[in-house]
């Protein structure tokens, strides 16, 4: 076996745990995303439930803000928490896998190869060289 195969041979070795290392991350990734996702829809639809509720009471035309707003707790509640999850990140997590096969893509891009979005690593031809 000579000195060139066996570089080769490590170098596939690499690249295959690079992969298996990769799909495994965005796998894991996958239940935690789904997760948050749920709570993100909640308790979106939670703002949006009090909103239509606060927009559609006929008091609110009469009385004042402040007032408008402590008749409608449930809006108030939501739309807190909701700022306190975003500022908490839950956006991101929402998106970590494709940020991190973003990144990858990135990343991989200068060795003329890219990932799928489950970590599936991508091989591109190489350029020819026209002289």
């Amino acid at each position: 076996m000579s000195l060139e195969q066996t570089a080769c041979e490590d170098v596939v070795a690499d690249l295959k745990a690079f992969e298996r290392r990769l799909t495994e991350v965005i796998a894991c990734l996958h239940p935690s995303t789904t997760r948050w996702r749920i709570v993100l829809l909640g308790v979106s639809l939670c703002v949006a439930t009090g909103a239509s509720q606060w927009i559609f009471d006929p008091e609110t035309r009469i009385v004042s803000l402040s007032q408008s707003l402590t008749n409608h707790p449930f809006f108030i509640l939501s739309t807190i928490v909701l700022i306190v999850i975003l500022l908490l990140g839950v956006h991101k997590r929402v998106i970590a896998a494709s940020i991190i096969t973003s990144r990858t893509r990135e990343v991989l891009g200068d060795f003329n190869m890219s990932c799928d979005d489950s970590g599936k690593l991508i091989l591109r031809p190489r350029p020819t060289n026209i002289t």
